[in-house]
């Protein structure tokens, strides 16, 4: 079987599995609460401009942190919102696990490694 077989039966498995599934049920929920909704969307958009600050090697001030760890507390008492969020860690996990996988294979044919381009550009991974 070639890999893309093997993808593709991936992306079926994952589909059928548990986690997948209630994220959909989540979402399915979260058509029903629009304002419930809009509340997680704000909350991942912000989330997703602090990761891209950090990742541009800026530091998070004490205000935002302060302000996302309020924002965390508030948009977990709805139980869809914690009902997705709690999927899709369950998702982010395992696609970052399948990618360690790959990456770990990939890596005997890679002539320089990530790690070795951040260390030269005097960054952490």
């Amino acid at each position: 079987m070639n890999p893309y077989d093997h993808a593709h039966a991936l992306a079926r498995a994952i589909r059928e599995w548990e986690p997948f599934q209630r994220a959909l049920d989540a979402i399915r929920a979260l058509d029903q609460e629009p304002a419930a909704k809009d509340m997680l969307v704000d909350y991942l958009r912000r989330q997703w401009r602090m990761e891209a600050k950090q990742l541009r090697g800026e530091a998070l001030t004490d205000e935002e942190r302060s302000t996302m760890q309020k924002l965390a507390e508030v948009v977990q008492l709805n139980p869809s919102v914690q009902k997705y969020l709690q999927a899709d860690r369950e998702l982010h996990t395992l696609m970052m696990d399948v990618h360690t996988i790959l990456s770990t294979t990939l890596a005997d044919v890679h002539v320089v490694s990530a790690a070795e381009i951040f260390e030269e550009m005097g960054r952490d991974k």
